[in-house]
């Protein structure tokens, strides 16, 4: 008698799905409507919006972008970015620092004078 499998069955076998380098899961928050590359960043996300909901922070954005380089194109993208107090500050959740990030958040103090704040 022959086994049968589904073929999602079959593909995971022949080719597993990759895991994260650095085990972040991909999180869904109901609060935010919006999927978060890690866990951290979802619950730092949550306690944003509930401290814009309060009234302690204004204009909560998700993954602001910053262009470096045209030439190549390079770009670094923060998690939040939010006014408290009448100042803007931007964030990055952060589990591990590569060498990689280490560069552009120099690149990016050296070429918008901000300073990005790991949580």
């Amino acid at each position: 008698m022959l086994n049968v499998i589904s073929l999602e069955e079959y593909r995971d076998i022949v080719k597993p799905k990759k895991k994260n380098k650095y085990q972040a899961k991909r999180t869904y928050s109901e609060l935010c409507q919006r999927t978060f590359a890690s866990k951290k960043e979802a619950r730092r996300g949550e306690e944003l919006v509930l401290m814009e909901k309060a009234g302690v922070i204004s204009g909560l954005e998700f993954q602001p972008r910053y262009s470096l380089s045209k030439e190549p194109r390079v770009t670094y993208t923060a998690d939040f970015r939010y006014t408290e107090n009448g100042k803007t500050i931007i964030e990055d959740a952060k589990g591990f620092l590569t060498e990689a990030t280490r560069i552009k958040l120099a690149w990016v103090k050296e070429k918008y004078n901000i300073e990005i704040k790991l949580v």
